[in-house]
């Protein structure tokens, strides 16, 4: 395990400064220039994303000068510096800002997200929003703090009492099956269409479980799925419950989040098959 004692603050610090200096001096303020589409229309990037990612890879490489980083939007541009993270060297997984196209509505629903991996495990985490200033941070075998208190998932009463973040499709569906009588359905469904405050609100208990599908790229989903996990939770693969591999994406696998392992195999069972990821 990585033992950097200052490293967790040190992090945490360098995100706020980035946060405020690249996306919250743009946040309601964005020109037409500033918004481009990617690979498909709706697949947004803007300035605030580049800026900031530029930034944060500048610092992090100083904090650890024999690190390497990934960044959403390099990788982007460069698909291969992926295969960073089949090697020995540590290696940062960044998102800038997690929730680019609520941002460029104007919505107040994003995050910016670090992790820090060796060998294939994710060692450290942090998810700040930027929004509120909460920030969520996690050290491997070291638990999980939320604004600098130390949190554990909360474990509710069955399944009917949860709320859930399903992809668009799904949540239709089982909204349908609720309408239509069927027992033992969510309480609530919802999808933020930004993982990170999603992950936060895993961790504080405002939603019980998520189910992630698509590439499931490191950026989203190393450093939340470090924080389930170490909070008490249950965070595998839905296929064969194996843990999340920071090294593998783009397969179309998918990750659930759920209190604790029975009640994942519960929603596995209820929610697989129907399942439309967006």
């Amino acid at each position: 395990m990585i033992s950097m004692d200052n490293l967790v603050d040190d992090v945490e610090a360098l995100m706020r400064h980035v946060a405020q200096l690249e996306i919250m001096s743009r946040f309601q303020k964005l020109e037409r220039h500033d918004i481009q589409s990617k690979q498909r229309p709706g697949d947004l990037v803007t300035t605030a994303d580049l800026e900031a990612e530029n930034r944060l890879t500048e610092g992090l490489m100083k904090l650890l000068p024999s690190s390497t980083v990934i960044g959403e939007e390099e990788a982007f541009r460069n698909p291969q510096i992926l295969e960073r993270l089949n090697g020995e060297q540590l290696v940062w997984t960044v998102d800038p800002l997690d929730g680019t196209n609520n941002f460029a509505k104007g919505k107040p629903c994003f995050a910016m997200i670090c992790a820090l991996i060796k060998n294939g495990q994710t060692q450290m985490g942090w998810i700040l929003d930027p929004i509120s200033g909460v920030c969520a941070t996690a050290k491997l075998g070291e638990g999980v703090y939320v604004a600098g208190q130390r949190v554990t998932i909360k474990q509710p009463d069955g399944v009917p009492s949860m709320t859930g973040s399903l992809g668009d499709g799904l949540r239709k569906r089982i909204n349908a099956r609720k309408d239509n009588g069927e027992a033992e359905m969510p309480h609530q469904l919802v999808r933020y269409h930004c993982c990170g405050r999603e992950y936060v609100d895993l961790l504080i208990g405002k939603i019980n479980f998520a189910l992630y599908g698509g590439r499931l790229m490191p950026w989203d989903h190393a450093a939340g799925t470090l924080m389930v996990n170490e909070a008490g939770g249950y965070g595998r693969i839905v296929e064969d419950q194996s843990t999340y591999d920071p090294a593998k994406h783009g397969n179309g696998e998918q990750l659930m989040l759920a209190p604790n392992k029975a009640s994942f195999e519960r929603l596995q069972q209820m929610l697989f098959t129907t399942i439309d990821m967006p």
